[in-house]
């Protein structure tokens, strides 16, 4: 594990820092924020900016979970098993940007 204090790893470091937040929320299940909606803004435009990139299926497939759970219109228990879903994949792009940052 090697750590270099680039401006893009404290810029990711950040982004994870504000996927972290949104994970806390999606737990907490306020579903209606918009602070996960926002988190992916700044994803897609880190992974844009930059030359790090993410899976494209995990990215906009986790966005649209966060929009199926943002629009409440479904029972309980598919809420959480979305909830659930959408928390798992910022998971993974959490260990990946990490993974990232921490590689040698």
């Amino acid at each position: 594990m090697d750590f270099n204090a680039t401006s893009v790893n404290i810029t990711e470091l950040l982004v994870v820092a504000l996927i972290v937040i949104s994970v806390v929320l999606l737990v907490r299940k306020r579903y209606d924020s918009n602070v996960p909606l926002l988190t992916y803004v700044a994803v897609i435009g880190f992974t844009s900016a930059t030359d790090r990139g993410l899976n494209p299926y995990l990215l906009y497939g986790s966005l649209g979970m966060a929009l199926l759970l943002r629009f409440e219109f479904m029972g309980p228990a598919f809420a959480k098993f979305i909830s659930y879903l959408a928390t798992g994949t910022l998971c993974v792009i959490i260990w990946l940007m990490v993974s990232d940052v921490f590689s040698a």
